[in-house]
């Protein structure tokens, strides 16, 4: 085990399950309750880095990577030794638990894709719509900040004031720029792909182009907009760590890639003239184990005749279906199936695959803010995780995929990184365990409002307390 895990384990761990675990009612009182206050920081740049694990940047040398432009904001600002993440640890519900600062439970992306098992719940929450729970941008913009958002989840069709949203990254009606100049700000992608001195229809699908073209939208909207608040998402380092895993050579390049966009976006700043006034703050939305092995649950589920398949695996019945991380019941009301349903993973869990994986109950998903529609949620140990496919008709099969996420995000390996560096920061502030949902609280404090929904809390000490309110 890396020495930074050790750390967090032997000093943090019981303190970052208590934060997962706080009451809502108690924190959502706090932030409701917090005087308003004056402006920190005139811009904020959010960026997320996919798979950002904090041993990155806390133990560089030893993962091998050379990252100078993240270390030298770590150097000038504060780092956490680790994030407790949504739950289920994913992209699309971490990165709106990011901007809301709320759980899923409260702002409703409960997973990467919508339940549709019938069609193998393969649609994304792309849909600013999805959301329950009022972001940060909104908030902004009531205060009369300009936003913007550039490859961010879950964020077509909203009310920013420059977008380039994530969105279906291979639609079967168009191109994915057809795609993109529909849903992004009219003008915005045609101006990148002229910077970038052309990109191709489809070049999206490759994880580096598309960062390039991300980072080259952020650059642009510096220059031309001087947003207050702009978030970033950058994925590359997702795509390698999933395909080959997450300390090899493959994830490495993607980490120095991303640090080389990071730089890019800072000196950005510095022509446009908003350097010293800029706030970064650098995080990412999940950690990343190690896999080798695959838990197909609705074998299971097919095999105690709870759903059916056609002759080509698709579900055409269900009782009972995974849905990411979560076992769903199609009639939650009838307890007796439910507790079928739970005894036949526990029994497995005692008897054959004792140590594999457990149920997490439905007590524990309450507590951890996490997809109210679910029965429990499947957690593999490492080393494993999920499908919801039927292959070799085997509850579990070997896998050429190296690496994933989703587990509890009480489990180190799952603890995301977090940077907070420029105007309006402290430098050297001990952050031993930090929540994901005080992460758009301490932005809206940087910039002078409040997140009035937020059941997270502003890190307060890592804001410095400016004299006076500053203008726009």
């Amino acid at each position: 085990m890396i020495p930074a895990q050790s750390r967090l384990i032997t000093r943090g761990a019981h303190a970052l399950l208590a934060l997962a675990l706080l009451t809502v009612a108690a924190v959502r009182t706090s932030a409701q309750t917090a005087p308003a206050a004056a402006r920190a920081a005139d811009h904020v740049i959010l960026i997320t880095i996919d798979g950002f694990r904090p041993q990155v940047y806390l133990d560089a040398e030893r993962e091998g990577v050379s990252i100078p432009n993240l270390m030298a904001l770590r150097q000038a600002g504060s780092a956490a030794e680790g994030v407790v993440v949504a739950y289920p640890s994913m992209t699309y519900p971490s990165h709106t638990s990011i901007v809301t600062g709320t759980s899923p439970a409260r702002h409703g992306i409960i997973s990467n894709t919508k339940f549709d098992p019938l069609n193998g719940s393969r649609a994304w929450y792309s849909e600013y719509e999805g959301m329950k729970v009022r972001a940060i941008w909104d908030e902004a913009g009531k205060h009369g900040l300009r936003t913007a958002g550039v490859s961010w989840p879950v964020t077509v069709g909203a009310s920013m004031d420059v977008l380039y949203p994530e969105s279906n990254q291979a639609p079967q009606d168009s191109t994915w720029l057809v795609r993109a100049r529909k849903d992004s700000t009219p003008g915005l992608i045609d101006a990148v792909v002229s910077d970038l001195g052309g990109f191709g229809e489809r070049d999206n699908m490759d994880p580096i182009k598309r960062d390039r073209f991300a980072a080259a939208v952020a650059q642009r909207i510096i220059r031309t907009e001087k947003p207050n608040l702009m978030v970033v998402h950058l994925m590359e380092t997702d795509s390698a760590q999933h395909a080959n895993g997450p300390f090899s050579p493959q994830a490495r390049a993607a980490f120095e890639r991303v640090d080389a966009h990071i730089g890019a976006i800072v000196k950005t700043t510095e022509e446009a003239g908003i350097r010293t006034r800029t706030a970064f703050v650098i995080t990412g939305d999940h950690g990343f184990s190690p896999v080798h092995a695959l838990f197909q649950p609705n074998v299971v589920l097919r095999d105690a005749g709870l759903l059916k398949t056609d002759d080509k695996g698709a579900v055409t019945e269900w009782q009972a279906v995974l849905h990411g991380m979560a076992i769903r019941m199609r009639n939650p009301a009838t307890p007796a199936q439910s507790n079928r349903v739970i005894e036949l993973f526990e029994s497995l869990a005692r008897t054959r695959y004792k140590g594999l994986f457990r149920v997490v109950r439905r007590e524990a998903l309450d507590d951890l803010g996490a997809y109210p529609d679910a029965l429990f949620f499947f957690e593999p140990a490492e080393g494993y995780y999920l499908s919801d496919g039927f292959t070799q008709n085997s509850f579990l099969i070997g896998t050429t995929r190296r690496g994933a996420h989703g587990f509890l995000p009480t489990e180190p390996r799952m603890f995301t990184g977090l940077i907070v560096s420029g105007a309006g920061v402290r430098s050297g502030v001990p952050l031993p365990s930090v929540r994901q949902i005080d992460i758009a609280p301490t932005l809206a404090r940087l910039l002078g409002f409040e997140m009035p929904a937020a059941e997270g809390v502003p890190l307060l000490g890592l804001i410095e307390t400016p004299a006076v309110p500053r203008g726009n």
